[in-house]
């Protein structure tokens, strides 16, 4: 066994805090590197299922794939599961990217097994080849220091031991120990983004500029120890929030550009709206964006005086306050904000509640004249969002007092007995 390797696997159960207990699901396309990784991990774990998806892309080449998958199997006395579906149907029907749908497909059946067997972890063949294509085509595609960093060797339920493992190790250790492999010929077809920079334009770089590769590997473990950082800051941040908060502007000056993707991945709010939730605070106040995203925790944002609201999918509006109206014999001191107090002559009808309505007006203490319910609440700086849901109280000719914020003067009893009105929230 290759040292390298062997390092990587004989340690696997304290590395990825794997006990005997666990059954392990292992991706074996038949190719190279994930027949070595089977090869290598039956030789010191017990319990593994070999999970094989037969994509039927190449005709017998496929079947003859997954023949050589399940006889591999076999032959070690492991459980074999088998999924066949035919892609290019698939595609021709829905439409859609081969490789994003085979993936699809792919940890869709993991996922599957995964629930099927109790205590389960996915083993997958990834190795540091793929690592070094996964950086150079996301920084074409304008990723940041997250997406670059490449994949991590436990994520979730799923282990990549060989991430730091080489081809030119896998291929020797497959010689080595005479493992019988199958070369996929649609890896040659450049027709694929991945396969050209696999087979073009890396080779070329090596060429070029000896140890890129070095370079590569070492930049990617300094984003990863900046996204490691970045993450324990937006922990200290999340505080497991479902319900809604806003996140003050002096807050949101504290994070970096990849702290503040980090931040809203962690909510669940989709990523194409990072660069526009940002610049939010420079909008005016009310200014609102959208989350039609089902898996969001959070339906709305919301630009506020002091901040950016996140309004949860799971926010409570209060129910339509209920009123008690009584006679009372005395009048107090000191005022509550839930308790009025009317001269009875000044009332007209009955006194009921409603929300309030544009054109509504009320007279306040200490106001010439009256003043439009919307300026007392805009003057308040009562958040865009809440203003809709404020009451007032009524009879049958006029306000009677803005629930929370004010009373109408005309109202107002001097002498009792009057009119006790309580607010029942």
């Amino acid at each position: 066994m290759s040292l390298s390797i062997k390092n990587s696997i004989q340690n696997f159960k304290q590395r990825f805090g794997v006990s005997d207990s666990y059954m392990l699901i292992v991706g074996v396309s038949g190719g190279c590197d994930s027949m070595v990784l089977l090869h290598a991990l039956k030789s010191i774990y017990p319990n593994i299922i070999v999970a094989h998806i037969n994509y039927m892309l190449r005709g017998q080449d496929s079947n003859r794939d997954a023949d050589l998958v399940e006889r591999i199997a076999r032959s070690y006395d492991l459980p074999f599961e088998k999924l066949e579906c035919d892609l290019q149907a698939d595609l021709d029907t829905n439409g859609g990217n081969l490789q994003e749908k085979a993936r699809e497909i792919r940890y869709t059946f993991f996922s599957s097994l995964m629930v099927k067997h109790e205590e389960t972890k996915l083993v997958l063949a990834h190795h540091q080849g793929d690592q070094i294509e996964n950086f150079w085509m996301q920084m074409a595609r304008g990723g940041g220091i997250r997406a670059m960093s490449g994949m991590k060797e436990i994520s979730n339920n799923i282990i990549r031991p060989l991430l730091s493992i080489s081809k030119a190790e896998l291929s020797a250790y497959a010689a080595t120990h005479h493992i019988e492999w199958r070369e996929d010929k649609s890896n040659k077809n450049n027709k694929y983004t991945r396969n050209i920079w696999r087979n073009v334009l890396i080779p070329k770089l090596n060429k070029t500029i000896p140890n890129i590769d070095d370079s590569v590997i070492k930049l990617q473990d300094v984003f990863r120890a900046q996204v490691n950082s970045d993450l324990r800051f937006i922990e200290s941040k999340i505080n497991d929030r479902m319900d809604s908060f806003t996140l003050s502007y002096k807050e949101l000056g504290t994070f970096n550009s990849n702290q503040w993707i980090e931040f809203l991945n962690n909510l669940k709010v989709p990523l194409s709206l990072a660069l526009s939730i940002a610049n939010l605070p420079l909008a005016l106040n009310g200014k609102k964006i959208l989350i039609n995203e089902q898996s969001s925790m959070y339906t709305t944002i919301w630009r506020e005086e002091t901040g950016l609201y996140f309004q949860s999918q799971n926010e409570q509006h209060p129910d339509t306050p209920k009123i008690i109206a009584s006679e009372a014999k005395s009048i107090p001191s000191a005022f509550s904000k839930d308790v009025f107090y009317f001269d009875k002559a000044l009332i007209v009808g009955e006194i009921s509640i409603r929300k309030w309505q544009e054109g509504d007006r009320i007279h306040p203490i200490g106001v010439k004249g009256s003043k439009l319910v919307s300026d007392i609440l805009k003057d308040a700086k009562t958040p865009l969002r809440l203003r809709p849901n404020q009451y007032l109280l009524i009879d049958d000719e006029k306000p009677l007092a803005l629930i929370d914020y004010c009373i109408d003067r005309r109202a107002i009893s001097k002498s009792v007995p009057c009119v006790k009105v309580k607010i029942n929230r």
